[in-house]
């Protein structure tokens, strides 16, 4: 999966930090495009944290935050009448699978998944690859490392002409049986 922008490579320089939000994290200036998405990070994010809604992940450098996302889990139900093409495309995506576990996968219709809740970059490091590479680091980490069980990645996305093309535009393949 190759990467479109430096972000890793500044995070292993430590000129970027990556951190995950704690309640005595100082979150450091922050602007984006979108002022909802500020304000989360500025003003709801510790809230969202302390009661589990959402974890965060900050990207930083030594005087602003660069980007930031949000995770929280999630569940990805399909109702066959309705969503027959993804149905269909999970069946096609596990075809390759132990045939017991075909046959209980054809029988569900929930999912485990992990949700982006928020994700944002500063409007001064915007058009730079970095929210493409958060989302591959994402998709790459639960494909590899899935310390969750989680299936799918979901998106709450604000559902302006701009953040759908986004995720359009990145056309990852997000479920690990889809690879």
């Amino acid at each position: 999966m190759a990467f479109s922008s430096d972000l890793l490579l500044k995070v292993n320089s430590g000129e970027f930090q990556f951190k995950r939000l704690a309640p005595e994290t100082e979150i450091k200036p922050f602007k984006c495009n979108n002022q909802d998405l500020t304000d989360f990070l500025i003003n709801d994010s510790k809230v969202y944290l302390k009661y589990l809604r959402y974890t965060t992940f900050i990207i930083e450098n030594k005087d602003i935050t660069i980007a930031y996302y949000s995770l929280a889990n999630d569940v990805l139900r399909l109702d066959p009448k309705v969503d027959i093409d993804l149905d269909d495309k999970i069946k096609i995506s596990i075809e390759d699978k132990d045939y017991s576990f075909q046959e209980y996968m054809f029988s569900q219709n929930s999912f485990p998944s992990v949700k982006i809740g928020r994700l944002a970059v500063h409007e001064d490091f915007r058009n730079n690859g970095y929210g493409t590479d958060i989302i591959k680091l994402l998709v790459s980490s639960f494909k590899n490392k899935n310390k969750t069980g989680c299936q799918f990645i979901t998106v709450d996305a604000i559902n302006s002409h701009e953040t759908l093309r986004f995720y359009e535009k990145t056309d990852l393949n997000m479920s690990p049986y889809m690879m």
